[in-house]
């Protein structure tokens, strides 16, 4: 199910977001801004898997993964994309 949000943006951020849509072909502002999640969802799913297999390949051992580790690290990188919104918010 789809959810609405109304999202306020400066004008150079609604001009770059119009061209955008009109140079990649978007239907619409909504798809540019889905397409700018998806993208952003990747590279953090990309980023936590690179660090994974950097474990993994430091530990070296078969057996379970160090949960205590991985756990570490998401909520690290959890807090770090939070703080990254929250000032973007303010600006």
């Amino acid at each position: 199910m789809a959810t609405t949000l109304n999202v306020s943006l400066t004008q150079d951020q609604a001009a770059w977001v119009k061209s955008r849509r009109e140079e990649g072909g978007f239907g619409s502002a909504s798809d540019v801004i889905r397409d700018l999640i998806r993208r952003e969802r990747d590279k953090e799913l990309a980023r936590l898997e690179a660090e994974f297999e950097k474990m993994d390949r430091r530990d070296g051992t078969d057996g379970p993964a160090p949960v205590e580790e991985i756990v570490g690290r998401v909520k690290k990188i959890r807090a770090e994309l939070l703080k990254r919104h929250e000032t973007r918010r303010r600006s």
